[in-house]
């Protein structure tokens, strides 16, 4: 008979739990006061462990934030494709309509802000860097989403479409969408919102569809809906 797997033992659960605790406090810390003045001594004292636990389990400062990093990207690629299943599925459906409603669905993933905002922190920051972090994150989770955004759009132009101008403006049209987690403050005061509510979502909405819609996308012979 197969032998049962044997459980974890004591060390290897203290273990995986000191390695959480780093990457939660890595992400907390470096998203409020940033990479170079995060040393691994706050950092340790963060997570609650020992600073000898950084070498141990990442080897180094960098080591850590770039798995913080990975962390991110793993998640932020799993919410990605649900945007992506949407554009795979019913294949025979306008794919105008299969679009739009992937950018809404990708709005309503970034409005949603399930995660924690030291996420959303550390993500703006690295962002803003254009450091390593950030290039993992892009090349894991936001390039693949593009990519498949544009190629939906590459079925939709008309011939002879430059494959960069629709890079170029889908990235754009992604840019936008995202800048409601880092920069929903401008809207919200702008229009005296406290916050965002379910009818404020629904305009956003409309906006992200008119927005497919307009002239904007005009050279991927996108049309206004009757």
């Amino acid at each position: 008979m197969p032998s049962e797997p044997k459980a974890p033992s004591g060390h290897n659960v203290r273990s995986a739990k000191t390695r959480e605790q780093l990457l939660e406090a890595t992400i907390e810390v470096i998203g409020s006061v940033g990479y170079e003045a995060a040393s691994t001594r706050i950092l340790a004292k963060a997570a609650n462990t020992n600073l000898s636990a950084i070498p141990y389990h990442f080897g180094g400062k960098k080591e850590l934030y770039l798995a913080a990093a990975q962390m991110i990207a793993d998640y932020a690629r799993s919410r990605f494709e649900e945007v992506g299943a949407l554009l795979d599925e019913c294949a025979d459906a306008d794919p105008r309509r299969r679009f739009e409603d992937a950018l809404t669905h990708l709005l309503h993933i970034v409005l949603e802000s399930v995660e924690p905002h030291s996420w959303t922190s550390f993500f703006a920051r690295c962002t803003y860097d254009d450091d390593e972090a950030f290039e993992l994150i892009h090349k894991e989770a936001i390039k693949p989403l593009v990519d498949r955004l544009a190629l939906a759009a590459r079925e939709m132009s008309r011939p002879g479409a430059r494959d960069g101008e629709i890079q170029l403006r889908v990235s754009a049209i992604v840019t936008a969408i995202m800048s409601f987690r880092f920069l929903g403050g401008i809207v919200r005061r702008s229009i005296d919102w406290d916050e965002v509510k379910g009818e404020h979502v629904a305009q956003f909405e409309a906006i992200v569809r008119a927005l497919c819609r307009s002239n904007f996308l005009a050279d991927f012979n996108i049309e206004q809906y009757k």
